[in-house]
């Protein structure tokens, strides 16, 4: 049986993907993978300062990626609200 990996997926060059939680654990790991294959990551997290950490550690793995670190906190509709708009 063949298991899916990132490694064959094929460039996501120009499409953008907005990642929650995306500071630690699973978010974190997915945001590695998006960025290995060449896609803009929006990182949409409840804390900035944890945020701009996660994107100074992504940063020193793949110099040349495109971050974007923003403030969602998916429990209050207000800060979803400003984040979609």
């Amino acid at each position: 049986m063949n298991k899916w990996s990132i490694d064959r997926a094929p460039s996501q060059v120009g499409k953008v993907a907005i990642v929650t939680g995306a500071n630690s654990g699973i978010g974190y790991e997915t945001v590695r993978g998006l960025v290995r294959k060449d896609m803009e990551v929006i990182l949409a997290c409840r804390n900035m300062q944890k945020a701009e950490e996660a994107v100074a550690r992504l940063r020193q793995m793949h110099p040349d990626a495109r971050l974007r670190p923003m403030m969602l906190d998916l429990s209050r509709l207000a800060d979803v609200r400003k984040f979609a708009a």
